[in-house]
């Protein structure tokens, strides 16, 4: 396709001359945003909810825009991660590459015959965003900056690339953490941009279905479903995990004590210092089995053992928290003949694109699940009670969730959640956790009637 013979905005370029027939009036509205920048117009900021079409729908086609109106135009996107740029946007655009012949499509970058190139990187370094403007001027090689998953691009970046020289400007994201600059475009900095929320409702390809699941499993208060459906920020950057409360409320109507589904215990090891502690679920009954000081290592692997035994419990269904000194306490209990499942709350969570690591994943699954009313806890002890309720909730630089760290707890005063821990731990860990298929599910599942099923599921 040769370059625009007739000036066609956006929209109508991706309507004509992309064939893209089935944008919707949210995407329409901020491609004009975008194309309005030639006039004037304030750079653009798109807050939309998750699987929305944002990088298909709207960076794709405005680069396709773009570079046929200014052919030697220069197009630089960036994302906080390079599997974005790589994997989704850059084949969002070869879609379009039959229609441009004489355009050479690469791995990150896309060149015209012209001169002209759009560049996709991922980085953390400012330097790496500055010294962009235009070599002619801005009617011949004007330049457009997108910053994709802008929720996970650090501030430095953004003030690398206001000292470029740009006309057209878009920040594009689902919502993720109350600071920073695409946090403020729609706050302190919103009379300086043009900006659009898209939620999920106003997408009609994300099925209501996922919507009503979302709102079940999470709540409507819950971060992730207003972030994922809402295109909410969370305003309060301290937010509890789970506010007494909402912990009070739940336990009210939390639901009948049922033991006859998965069996899961939990160790927290003091090491010396302040509580060890062992929690255990079956079914759906979370107790706390014994909290105690004990300041001998070997004394204290004892008494684990002897927990576990007298409470039935197989190696397969116990994890131990492996961080730190944790991992001296599970040595010492493997000496003793019992092996338990290490559990690592600084690695990668099961679920990694909402959570920051595992331990962040446990407590907002595991208090989700007292909230909603899937776990019976009983009548919580006050400290328990207490460190449930006071844990709070972060956002990591890169816009996933986590909780704060026991030191910062420490410096403000309040006593490391030993029994938290062990507790949602309990809750959260299991087949859940693991990926494994428990009894309980192989009993519900449709296979369990089939003449072939194994009658009994062992542990």
């Amino acid at each position: 396709m040769k370059t625009q013979k007739t000036i066609l905005s956006p929209s109508e370029f991706a309507w004509f001359q992309l064939g893209m027939r089935s944008i919707y009036d949210w995407q329409i509205e901020c491609l004009e945003a975008v194309g309005m920048q030639e006039h004037g117009g304030p750079p653009v900021a798109v807050a939309a909810a998750n699987g929305s079409g944002k990088t298909s729908n709207l960076v794709a086609p405005l680069v396709m825009w773009f570079l046929s109106r200014w052919p030697r135009g220069q197009v630089i996107v960036t994302s906080g991660s390079f599997r974005q740029v790589e994997k989704q946007l850059w084949p969002a655009m070869r879609v379009f590459q039959r229609r441009f012949p004489g355009w050479n499509f690469l791995q990150t970058e896309l060149k015209t015959p012209e001169g002209g190139f759009a560049l996709g990187f991922s980085t953390d370094d400012p330097g790496r965003a500055e010294g962009w403007h235009p070599k002619v001027n801005r009617e011949t090689d004007p330049v457009f900056i997108i910053v994709d998953e802008a929720k996970t691009v650090p501030d430095g970046v953004f003030e690398a690339f206001d000292r470029c020289t740009r006309v057209f400007q878009l920040w594009v994201s689902s919502p993720g953490k109350p600071w920073g600059q695409f946090y403020e475009a729609f706050h302190a900095n919103r009379a300086h941009h043009w900006v659009r929320k898209v939620t999920s409702a106003e997408c009609p390809h994300i099925d209501p279905a996922k919507r009503a699941r979302d709102l079940e499993k999470y709540g409507p208060d819950h971060p992730l479903y207003r972030s994922m459906h809402e295109a909410e920020f969370t305003e309060d950057a301290e937010r509890l995990v789970l506010s007494s409360e909402r912990l009070a409320k739940a336990i009210d109507g939390q639901p009948r004590p049922d033991e006859g589904g998965e069996v899961v215990a939990f160790c927290d090891f003091a090491a010396g210092r302040d509580e060890n502690v062992l929690a255990m679920r079956r079914g759906n009954r979370a107790r706390i089995v014994k909290a105690w000081v004990e300041k001998n290592t070997m004394q204290a692997a004892r008494e684990f053992v002897h927990l576990f035994k007298e409470n039935g419990l197989h190696p397969g269904q116990v994890w131990g928290d492996a961080d730190g000194l944790g991992t001296v306490m599970i040595d010492a209990i493997e000496e003793l003949g019992f092996h338990i499942l290490r559990f690592h709350g600084g690695q990668a969570a099961s679920d990694p694109d909402e959570y920051a690591n595992l331990i962040g994943e446990v407590w907002h699954v595991g208090a989700m699940e007292i909230e909603r009313g899937r776990v019976n806890v009983g009548q919580l002890d006050p400290d328990t009670f207490k460190q449930i309720s006071t844990r709070k909730s972060e956002w990591s630089e890169n816009g996933k969730l986590r909780v704060e760290s026991k030191d910062k707890m420490r410096l403000e005063g309040r006593h490391s959640p030993d029994r938290g821990d062990a507790l949602l731990g309990c809750i959260a860990c299991g087949a859940r956790m693991s990926g494994a298929v428990s009894a309980e599910a192989a009993r519900a599942s449709a296979g369990a009637e089939s003449p072939f099923a194994t009658p009994v599921v062992g542990w």
